[in-house]
């Protein structure tokens, strides 16, 4: 199956799992330490190919990274330390107002591992085709991101 190729400002989204503290539900002074999951809203950004540009984009490759969009990290952003769900433990209840990340390394994605064309390379790098796999920022090396193609329809290449 063929699959587009990846250029610069192309969507990544996925999910994010970040350790989180702060206070909790519960008697004055609790205090909460835990997981909660976060959307992850970015685009590819950056280490680029200098060499090779579709419709004037420069082309990502598996040396490339992604970052989140302006705001998502701001307070009432998507991916803010206050904005989380699904918090494990889920009980005592962290105050979200309250949450910080823990450490404090948010934004950038790289490509997974396994991401990148077997068969299109530029300077012997594979090149990132939609569908790919982007490890983003919790740091647990999953790939729990997807980029999609949106910069550019015309030139494809299979797995």
């Amino acid at each position: 199956m063929s699959q587009l190729v990846v250029v610069q400002g192309d969507s990544v989204q996925g999910t994010d799992t970040h350790t989180v503290s702060g206070s909790a539900v519960g008697p004055p002074g609790t205090v909460y330490a835990g997981t909660g999951n976060y959307n992850y809203v970015g685009r590819m950004t950056g280490n680029l190919s200098t060499f090779v540009k579709i419709g004037g984009k420069p082309v990502a490759v598996i040396t490339s990274q992604s970052s989140l969009n302006p705001g998502q990290t701001a307070p009432s952003g998507g991916h803010s330390a206050p904005a989380g769900s699904n918090y494990v433990p889920p009980t005592p209840a962290p105050i979200p107002s309250t949450l910080n990340f823990v450490p404090l390394i948010v934004g950038t994605g790289v490509p997974n591992a396994a991401a990148g064309s077997a068969l299109l390379t530029i300077g012997g790098v594979k090149v990132l085709l939609a569908g790919d796999k982007i490890d983003t920022c919790d740091g647990t090396g999953s790939a729990n991101s997807t980029v999609n193609a949106v910069g550019q329809s015309f030139v494809s290449c299979s797995g």
